[in-house]
């Protein structure tokens, strides 16, 4: 037989099944040939590894989900720093002065007051106060509507009543009256403490010699005993304050006092542990512009996470919470009160040690009227911005 020609095997790789012309694959070669495994091999190594696979996923933990608001609340309760009105610790003071709130001790105030208080305080029907709360609070007859509206999805419906002038509402509640002036009274002997306090105060009384006049709230909110986790966004009412006075053992009976949900200046709630007879006291956004940022703040008030129960005259189980306020009027305008020449030298070292927060005079804060602030307070559009963000400098 003739041996085949080059051009014969060409023609040959060219013609495939079905008459088509494409190119045949390349011989095989050392290099990228190698026996394929038996299928009964490759079904063996499948399985095992299936096998593996589901094992491993078995024995991993599931990944927990967590909402924004879990994420930015710490449950475990905390006890802040003590201060006693009798004797004040300069140490303790710098140790609230970084956090925002503290428990004040010796401050006088009868350990039966607060649940008469609330007896008289639970009779009343906040739905009935809303026209009498916004006046008190010193927002505008055209301002009432928009602030029906927002309130009317409100889950923390309260009862305001000015102690300082004289509200004739609270003349038909002697007890809460009684509760209002002694805490308007130990509210301002902390304001005072804060002002003599060198390294993080005022640095001067900013109510002496008739400078500003004080405004005194009394503040009572019903809450569902449902309700253990901190209010969510818009369902927690606030206004500007100086100091906020918040009693934590204001419910008889308890075998223990009730905690409290503090927002810190992070934006972070916190459970704040409850001291015998102690009030729990939150610095305000007003002292914190007043001492040019060296005091943290508690946004809005202090929340209970728990309390007895309250049987309303409807038949409904609900708890109060009272909290007083030391505040201002609307017409204030509030900045920092530090020493300019302070501020100066003390923003030239902070510059130094690289902070550079502070403008060429060393404040950290434009001045602002407070009715437009407390209007964005009362009504929160967004729960984790701090408010004041806008004035910073």
């Amino acid at each position: 037989m003739a041996a085949s020609s080059p051009e014969a095997a060409t023609a040959t790789s060219r013609t495939t099944a079905g008459g088509s012309a494409l190119p045949g694959p390349p011989p095989p070669t050392p290099s990228n040939h190698h026996a394929a495994p038996s299928s009964a091999a490759a079904g063996g190594t499948t399985d095992a590894s299936l096998s593996a696979f589901l094992h491993r996923l078995l024995l991993s933990p599931a990944p927990q989900l967590r909402s924004p608001l879990a994420a930015r609340s710490q449950a475990s309760p905390s006890l802040p720093p003590l201060v006693s009105l009798e004797s004040p610790d300069q140490r303790a003071l710098r140790d609230a002065a970084d956090v925002g709130y503290f428990h004040l001790a010796g401050h006088g105030l009868p350990s039966e007051l607060p649940s008469s208080a609330l007896a008289e305080l639970s009779q009343i029907d906040a739905s009935t106060r809303l026209e009498s709360n916004l006046r008190t609070l010193g927002f505008s007859e055209e301002e009432e509507g928009g602030v029906q509206d927002v309130d009317g999805g409100a889950d923390d419906p309260a009862v305001v009543f000015d102690a300082c002038e004289g509200d004739m509402d609270m003349d038909a509640l002697p007890a809460a009256a009684e509760y209002a002036r002694r805490m308007r009274d130990v509210g301002m002997r902390v304001v005072a403490l804060l002002s003599g306090c060198p390294d993080t105060g005022f640095r001067e009384d900013p109510f002496a010699e008739g400078r500003r006049k004080p405004r005194c709230l009394l503040w009572a909110s019903r809450v569902s005993t449902a309700d253990t986790a901190p209010p969510a966004v818009g369902k927690a009412k606030a206004y500007p304050y100086v100091v906020a006075l918040h009693c934590q053992w204001e419910a008889s009976g308890q075998e223990e006092a009730p905690l409290s949900w503090v927002m810190n200046d992070g934006g972070e709630w916190t459970a704040v542990g409850a001291r015998d007879s102690a009030i729990l006291v939150a610095i305000g956004d007003i002292a914190q512009v007043w001492s040019n940022a060296k005091l943290k703040k508690v946004r809005g008030m202090a929340r209970p996470t728990t309390a007895a129960p309250v049987e309303t005259q409807h038949g409904e189980t609900d708890r109060l919470s009272l909290t007083v306020l030391i505040t201002l009027s609307l017409d204030n305008i509030v900045s920092p009160l530090v020493p300019l020449s302070n501020a100066a030298g003390e923003g030239r070292e902070d510059e130094a040690n690289g902070a550079g927060a502070d403008d060429e005079d060393g404040w950290r804060f434009h001045s602002f009227l407070l009715e437009d602030y407390a209007w964005r307070v009362y009504n929160p559009q967004l729960q984790f911005k701090d408010p004041l963000i806008r004035y910073r400098i």
